[in-house]
């Protein structure tokens, strides 16, 4: 990697953001290279996997890499910043969801059909509220875990590198997608932080194989196999401009292999990668009791309720909407993680008091990420730490395990 570069106030993001003051900037910090010199080295990422009509694509996320903290109070602001950043079709392509966008919407609007009910007078501590959880054996100090997200190239020139070193500021649980910019060897040894690897699996098995192979040398200490995704959708919208965005190489796949993920996935794989890695599987992209029945008798470690961000297939309910019923499903035998939608620490209390242990966030880090690379993703977690803490106070409970369905009811 080329030398660091300080970046200052001369820093043309930097100072339009601090111009107009929505965002506080705690700090100048250290600048990453561009994308091209970023660390993106072992597995072979190369302009081969990237299709010729989209090498024409001006990469304008090349830039000074940003590394401030700033102060987060909303993330719709903070997503307004981020897009003056984003080429357009870039952030039309990050932002949007599947078709006409319902369940986009769906996954925000739901939250509203759920009301709180604080409880009073309880002698509770705030700065003793216990945000903690354990999940497959590993202790974290709140519950707030980065979703797998492709590209992370996209948002920022040190990409999943500086994604890994915000995550771990916090002690957050880092996923990281097989999309990813840089190769997971290199995002493994970016922060010492609690890393999981998300797969999709390749028609070729030898393949799928050896990724998996490569997760668990790399350290990783479990496999989200995602399952809801196995044909990406994109919006109307970003159709409509003809998918204008950068195309980046993919850091855990060979130069000039074209990716050829399986459709038809079944429950024996789910033994598969229990078998190649040993390691505990996460079966990501349920949205029916039933599924998350069947997961756990496949020998999933744990589940999480999502709908891909409503990025899969559009008209599918709210996470939120299908997780009491899932909840009722596992009863506790696994942990459950839950994302999509998710855009505030009142978001994440509703989530928890609904059936789960722990939610997953992805574009609100995303943001952070564009506007304030490693730093950035850090002042995002800490928001959402900051707004849950409040809200557990307010349930009169002085641990995220004493939440329940008598902290919020459906209205």
């Amino acid at each position: 990697m080329q030398d660091m570069a300080e970046v200052t106030e001369a820093d043309p993001v930097a100072h339009n953001l601090s111009r107009r003051n929505i965002l506080k900037f705690a700090g100048a910090g250290v600048a990453a290279t561009s994308l091209a010199a970023t660390s993106l080295t072992a597995s072979g990422a190369a302009w081969a996997q990237v299709p010729e009509e989209a090498k024409t694509e001006p990469l304008d996320i090349v830039r000074k890499g940003i590394d401030k903290a700033f102060e987060v109070f909303n993330i719709d602001i903070l997503e307004e910043q981020a897009k003056k950043v984003y080429s357009e079709g870039t952030y039309v392509f990050v932002a949007n969801g599947a078709g006409r966008q319902w369940t986009l919407r769906e996954n925000q609007r739901a939250w509203d059909d759920y009301a709180l009910t604080p409880n009073r007078m309880n002698g509770i501590v705030r700065d003793k509220i216990d945000l903690s959880v354990t999940l497959l054996g590993e202790k974290l100090p709140h519950p707030f875990i980065v979703t797998p997200f492709g590209s992370h190239g996209l948002h920022h020139p040190a990409a999943e590198l500086a994604t890994a070193r915000g995550a771990a500021k916090s002690g957050s649980l880092l996923c990281v997608s097989s999309a990813s910019t840089a190769s997971m060897e290199d995002i493994a040894k970016a922060s010492q932080g609690p890393k999981w690897f998300q797969v999709y699996l390749d028609v070729d098995e030898g393949f799928s194989r050896e990724v998996l192979q490569r997760a668990k040398a790399a350290g990783f200490k479990a496999i989200i196999l995602t399952v809801d995704s196995i044909g990406q959708g994109s919006s109307d919208e970003y159709e409509r401009r003809g998918k204008p965005r950068p195309w980046l190489p993919y850091g855990n796949f060979p130069a000039g292999r074209q990716t050829r993920f399986k459709t038809d996935l079944s429950w024996d794989d789910v033994e598969m990668i229990h078998k190649v890695t040993g390691l505990p599987v996460v079966v990501k992209g349920l949205t029916r009791p039933e599924d998350a029945r069947a997961a756990i008798a496949a020998g999933a470690g744990a589940v999480q309720v999502s709908n891909h961000g409503g990025r899969a297939l559009d008209g599918t309910p709210a996470s939120i909407t299908v997780l009491a019923p899932i909840a009722e499903e596992v009863k506790g035998e696994v942990p459950i993680i839950m994302d999509s939608g998710i855009r505030r620490g009142t978001d994440v209390v509703k989530a928890l008091a609904r059936g789960a242990d722990a939610v997953a966030i992805g574009r609100p880090l995303m943001y952070g990420l564009t506007l304030g690379g490693a730093r950035g993703v850090d002042s995002v977690i800490k928001y959402f730490h900051t707004e849950t803490v409040d809200t557990v106070l307010h349930c009169g409970v002085d641990k995220i395990a004493a939440l329940g369905n008598a902290h919020v009811r459906h209205v």
